[in-house]
């Protein structure tokens, strides 16, 4: 039942990557210019830190926006924000969004106290160059939602 979804997590470490390898040589380029030039260019380190910095983030929130299923809960959450969890106890029924709703709606949580709870992709980058053309598909999503819940409700039964 343990299940960890994260869709973006290999183009979160790719473009974290990338922008490491490009600050580094912005650093370089920068401080040959300033010696061999001008003093000013030490400005452009500024820029290449800022490269950094964004690359750490991005190691760090691409680690992060996942959809977990445990045991005990489900937990999703994205780049940034806090995180959500509903414990499966907590929970009624999943219920799956109807045909053309939003297009990172994954599911609603209908809880025992009657209140509706919407589980959005959040782990799922909006500016991925796939999910501009097409909705994402969250099927998968959907599946290991409702398959952790029976076997929550399957568990109980025993």
């Amino acid at each position: 039942m343990n299940t960890i979804i994260r869709r973006e997590g290999k183009v979160s470490i790719a473009v974290g990557w990338m922008l490491v390898v490009m600050a580094l040589l912005a650093v370089i380029v920068a401080i040959v210019l300033a010696f061999v030039i001008n003093t000013w260019f030490l400005l452009i380190l500024f820029g290449s830190l800022i490269l950094l910095i964004g690359a750490g983030v991005n190691f760090r929130r691409g680690s992060r926006a996942r959809l977990e299923i445990t045991p005990e809960e489900f937990i999703w959450c994205g780049f940034v924000g806090r995180a959500h969890r509903i414990g499966w106890r907590d929970l009624d029924r999943i219920l799956l969004p109807a045909p053309g709703s939003r297009p990172r709606l994954v599911a609603a949580a209908r809880l025992r106290d009657g209140s509706i709870v919407e589980i959005n992709a959040l782990w799922v980058s909006p500016t991925n160059p796939a999910n501009l053309f097409s909705p994402p598909d969250l099927s998968q999503e959907r599946r290991t939602l409702v398959d952790g819940h029976r076997a929550f409700l399957s568990g109980m039964s025993r």
